[in-house]
C-alpha cells in the first residue's frame, strides 16, 4: 500500500491502527453523498406524503436546496469523523496561508472560467443528446417561498462548498492515489462518483434525466480533480465551486420574486 499527500505532507497508509482501514474509508467517501441525497430527498417526499399531497415526488423536487443542505451537514459530520480517525483536522484540508490572497483571487477567477466552460457546455450538449432538447430541464428552477429561497441562497453554496469537493477531491482522490500508486485512476474514480451523486439531486426517477444529470457533471469533475493534482490547493477550488453554486440559487431567487 502506498502513501498519500495532504497539504504537501506524506501520510503513511501501511501503518497499524485506523489507517489500515483506509480502503473502507475511501469507499464510504465515494458513495455516501449519493446515498445521503437519496435519503434526504426521500425524507422530503415522505413529509409531503404525510401532508396528503397527491404528487409528493413532484412536490419535493423544488425543495432540492434543502435536500442538499441536509445531506451536506451529514457529509460534514461523517467526513470529519473519517479524518479524525487519521488524526487530521477537517479544515486542514483547505491549507490556507496568509499572504496568498492575491494568488487565491486570481486562481479562483480562472477556476470560475474553466468551471463554467466545463460545467455549462456539457449541460446543453447532453440535454440535446439524451433529452432531445438543447435547453436543459428547468426542474431545479421552480418557485419557492421567499423565506425558503433566501435560506437556500445563504446555506446551499456555503455548505456545498465546504463538503463536496473536499469529500471527493480533497479526501478520496489522494487516498485512492496513495492506495493504488496511480494518478489517473484516482482522478477518474473520484470524478465519476462526484458526478454520480447528481442523479439523486433532485429525486427524479427517469432514466434519461438521471443519465443527463450524471454525464453533464463528468467533465467538470475530471477537470477539478486534475487541477487539484497539479496545484495541491483545495481552497480556491472549493471557493470557485461555491460561487458556481451561488449563481444557481441566485437564479432561483430571481424566479421566486
Amino acid at each position: 500500500m502506498g502513501d498519500f499527500v495532504i497539504n504537501k505532507k506524506v501520510v503513511k497508509t501501511n501503518t497499524s491502527g485506523n489507517k489500515t482501514h483506509i480502503g473502507g474509508s475511501i469507499a464510504i467517501s465515494l458513495v455516501m453523498r449519493t446515498l445521503l441525497f437519496a435519503l434526504s430527498g426521500a425524507s422530503i417526499v415522505g413529509l409531503f406524503v404525510l401532508m396528503g399531497n397527491e404528487s409528493p415526488l413532484q412536490a419535493a423536487e423544488k425543495w432540492w436546496p434543502f435536500q442538499a443542505i441536509l445531506a451536506n451537514i451529514l457529509t460534514f459530520l461523517i467526513l470529519r469523523g473519517l479524518l479524525s480517525k487519521e488524526g487530521i483536522a477537517y479544515f486542514s484540508l483547505f491549507s490556507y496561508k496568509k499572504g496568498n490572497i492575491k494568488k487565491n483571487v486570481i486562481e479562483i477567477l480562472w477556476l470560475l472560467l474553466v468551471g463554467l466552460a466545463a460545467g455549462a457546455i456539457p449541460l446543453y450538449l447532453f440535454s440535446y443528446l439524451l433529452l432531445d432538447s438543447v435547453i436543459p430541464p428547468d426542474t431545479m428552477f421552480q418557485e419557492l417561498p421567499v423565506w425558503a429561497a433566501v435560506i437556500a441562497l445563504i446555506l446551499f453554496p456555503i455548505t456545498n462548498g465546504l463538503v463536496e469537493t473536499p469529500t471527493y477531491i480533497g479526501y478520496a482522490l489522494p487516498r485512492i492515489k496513495g492506495k493504488t500508486g496511480k494518478l489517473w485512476p484516482a482522478i477518474l474514480l473520484a470524478g465519476t462518483f462526484l458526478a454520480l451523486q447528481h442523479i439523486a439531486l433532485p429525486l427524479v426517477f427517469d432514466v434519461p434525466y438521471m443519465l443527463w444529470r450524471f454525464l453533464s457533471f463528468v467533465p467538470l469533475a475530471m477537470v477539478l480533480g486534475f487541477i487539484f493534482t497539479k496545484t495541491n490547493r483545495l481552497l480556491p477550488i472549493a471557493i470557485a465551486h461555491g460561487l458556481m453554486d451561488l449563481q444557481l440559487v441566485v437564479q432561483l431567487l430571481i424566479m421566486t420574486f
